[in-house]
């Protein structure tokens, strides 16, 4: 689809810019909370988006996370826009961040991309098309058994080392990158074998959602229910080990 095409056009040229603009000059303050970190270049990203992509399909809704542009819109399809997801890696100069984007429709990602400036990595994925990584396709090489997987998740002050605890002496190794889309997409990829989302937000989890999705993985609720984008608490998993990685976080007590 056209809309798609551009959208990617235009995420690695954001992507591009932002490496620049990075070099030069951006100020960083907090939202939330102190640690709740938003950047001057979170904000001119998702501007950058927001101003390209309503100017070319002023029918498409937006949502992202920056800017009070974070309630859901009225439109049946809609951008979902995460301008810096790991604006606090992107702080400190690390290169685990990304710029995550997706089109949905009725409430269901159709398209998602992440684009991963430092890393030169882009990860696609369209309603039945399959993923790819920087244009080759991907056919992720999972773990057969929990042992052997390679776990990622989420952080919250307080509570993460509960799920650590739980998950530590079940799989190989558990790994915590700051950055959900990126964690999500990686599953996808088969970098990862599951990502344990702990409060996702919609900008957080649409790209990643489908990326998974079409990699052939499982996404539910901590029950096993089906899920959706709009959910904080989500697996997103390998179908091999789906069904032990719920007994797990199941038997988490917060």
């Amino acid at each position: 689809m056209i809309e798609f095409d551009y959208l990617k056009e235009k995420v690695i040229e954001v992507g591009k810019n932002l490496l620049d603009w990075r070099e030069k000059e951006f100020t960083i303050s907090s939202k939330s909370s102190k640690h709740d970190l938003v950047t001057s270049l979170d904000l001119r990203v998702q501007e950058f988006l927001y101003n390209s992509l309503t100017q070319k399909f002023p029918e498409i809704g937006f949502l992202g996370e920056e800017s009070g542009m974070d309630e859901k819109p009225k439109t049946n399809g809609y951008w979902v826009i995460d301008p810096i997801d790991g604006t606090v890696n992107f702080s400190k100069m690390l290169p685990l961040f990304c710029i995550s984007a997706a089109y949905i429709e009725n409430d269901e990602p159709k398209y998602g991309i992440i684009y991963a400036p430092m890393l030169n990595q882009v990860i696609i994925a369209e309603e039945n098309k399959g993923v790819y990584l920087n244009d080759l396709k991907v056919r992720p090489n999972w773990a057969k058994d929990i042992d052997d997987a390679m776990v990622s998740m989420g952080n919250i002050k307080g509570k993460t080392f509960k799920y650590y605890h739980a998950l530590e002496n079940e799989v190989m190794r558990v790994r915590l990158l700051g950055t959900a889309a990126l964690q999500i997409a990686y599953v996808g990829t088969g970098f990862f074998d599951a990502f344990v989302s702990v409060k996702g937000k919609p900008w957080d989890i649409a790209a990643g959602y489908i990326i998974v999705k079409e990699a052939g993985g499982i996404i539910t609720d901590y029950f096993g229910n089906k899920t959706s984008i709009f959910n904080t608490k989500n697996i997103y998993s390998n179908p091999y080990i789906h069904e032990k990685l719920l007994k797990i976080i199941q038997g988490v007590s917060e």
